[in-house]
């Protein structure tokens, strides 16, 4: 069985669009976690009876924080971590459980959810060049007994993904590391549908310098919120 995480921070908006992508699979052997990481609007109300179990953290954690409380719920062999914004396409579910004796930890590939040029342009990118030297897309699959093994994702505010990855795959904080090491990382082709809205919101260039100045320097302040 395979166990979808999804910690959520107010996402009122697109929390049902990503938990109707996971029913809409033809792979049903799941069950589907929510994590309310210190929610104010109605996103609690929204997903009762529509998921498997509820986790509702008082307080504003962190993704971190709240993916691993989601995995002590977990029942399945398989984890998935999904963000609430980031949709499935059809097929993908099915594919992660048969790979599962081929990779360590995973991701798919990425799709924005509107057609603009920059958008589109920026994912093909990304997929291209990034993402096969251990960068995900919303998503982060693997084994349950392997994220025992690493005990989980860091107690960080941000850039949770990363660090789990490279911890998984046993390799420092460099790309280049990244390179000869990623064999047992395994990206699906059966895309996630990611939202746009903070590439609208802020544009390419304020999100790009941001992650490198956190690259360079990595802060523990809260991800800006953007809804």
């Amino acid at each position: 069985m395979i166990s979808i995480i999804i910690p959520a921070h107010n996402e009122e908006k697109y929390i049902l669009k990503t938990i109707n992508s996971i029913k809409k699979q033809k792979f049903k052997k799941y069950e589907i976690i929510v994590v309310l990481d210190g929610c104010t609007d109605k996103t609690l109300s929204k997903i009762k009876g529509k998921v498997n179990k509820i986790i509702n953290l008082k307080k504003r954690n962190g993704p971190g924080i709240a993916k691993n409380e989601g995995a002590k719920k977990a029942k399945g062999e398989i984890l998935v971590f999904l963000d609430a914004d980031t949709y499935m396409a059809e097929g993908l579910l099915e594919l992660i459980y048969n790979k599962r004796n081929e990779y360590r930890v995973g991701t798919a590939l990425m799709r924005p959810s509107n057609d603009k040029f920059k958008h589109k342009f920026f994912m093909w990118m990304k997929n291209k060049i990034v993402t096969p030297k251990g960068v995900s897309n919303g998503i982060i699959f693997c084994k349950k007994k392997i994220f025992e093994k690493v005990k989980g994702f860091p107690n960080v505010k941000k850039g949770e993904d990363g660090q789990f990855i490279f911890k998984v795959l046993g390799c420092k904080r460099s790309i280049k590391d990244m390179i000869f090491k990623n064999k047992k990382f395994f990206v699906a082709q059966n895309y996630v549908i990611s939202s746009t809205r903070r590439f609208d919101e802020k544009g390419y260039l304020y999100i790009a310098l941001y992650w490198i100045k956190e690259y360079i320097k990595p802060s523990n302040k809260d991800y800006e919120i953007v809804r």
